[in-house]
């Protein structure tokens, strides 16, 4: 079955063609703007998320996530000297930013959408932000140490997220690495399915929905390492099933999550499970 709604799946969303062709065409173009006015429209909500990020992991489920994957970014940033050079890339409202500058690191954030700059740079005007797309990064070739990307390659053009990998190599140092969050195609959320129904129902309509790059582990590893980088490792965090849990009010979202820590208090996934995970981890090393 599941092969079956893979094959459509990919033949909908043309994935193997979706990374040939030129730079900047017109779908590269429509599904940036796309993502950038859903950015410029959300950034309230992003603000108002953040801003209750104190209040605990089981406030939402996009908290909850967030826990687990600055978990992550934290062991990446322990790996890094003191004063090294991190690009946060889709800096949204800073707040990553400031974590990290916070553990002692130079950062710099950049983001498509001038509404999520500019509660960054309120909220941090001591930090650097500047505006621009993952796909054209504008730093100068090895700049920095380490690039995080949260929650970024998920709105992208297959196209741009490939490019976007080309970008991150030339502005890494030698001995730099990398972390991306992706959209697992196989969540246990069931997200694929929902997206699928919906974008093709929209797309009868004669309109066009915003972009979801769906992938795997091992899809996401190849490209990278057809990138230039040596080498690349994978994992999932959360259990996806739990924003399914949350639908269903908070308290039964809280008490859904802790039933599943007593199973899995880190929620670390590796080998095949972390397709089904909530949040797909890549890094990719340079050397």
């Amino acid at each position: 079955m599941s092969s079956i709604f893979s094959l459509f799946f990919k033949k909908f969303f043309k994935y193997k063609d979706s990374r040939k062709g030129n730079f900047n065409d017109t779908s590269q173009f429509e599904d940036r703007e796309m993502a950038r006015k859903r950015h410029d429209d959300d950034s309230g909500i992003f603000q108002g998320r953040y801003v209750k990020f104190e209040l605990g992991r089981f406030t939402d489920p996009f908290i909850y996530g967030r826990y687990q994957i600055f978990e992550e970014v934290k062991k990446d940033l322990d790996r890094l000297n003191s004063g090294s050079k991190v690009l946060d890339l889709g800096s949204g409202t800073g707040h990553l930013c400031k974590f990290i500058r916070d553990k002692g690191f130079e950062v710099k954030g950049l983001d498509p959408s001038k509404e999520m700059l500019s509660y960054a740079r309120n909220n941090f005007p001591d930090i650097g932000f500047c505006e621009g797309v993952s796909a054209q990064l504008p730093f100068e070739d090895g700049e920095f140490d380490y690039v995080v990307s949260i929650e970024v390659l998920r709105y992208l053009n297959p196209k741009d997220v490939a490019k976007t990998y080309s970008e991150i190599f030339r502005v890494l140092k030698p001995s730099g690495f990398f972390n991306v969050t992706h959209v697992n195609r196989w969540a246990t959320d069931f997200y694929v399915i929902y997206y699928t129904v919906i974008r093709f129902f929209i797309t009868l309509s004669g309109k066009k929905y915003h972009n979801c790059y769906f992938t795997t582990a091992s899809e996401e590893e190849d490209l990278i390492r057809k990138s230039g980088f040596l080498k690349t490792k994978s994992l999932g965090r959360m259990f996806a099933s739990i924003r399914i849990g949350y639908k269903f009010g908070i308290f039964i979202g809280r008490l859904y999550a802790l039933v599943l820590e007593v199973v899995n208090k880190k929620q670390v996934f590796k080998g095949r499970l972390k397709n089904f995970s909530g949040h797909l981890i890549i890094r990719g090393f340079k050397e």
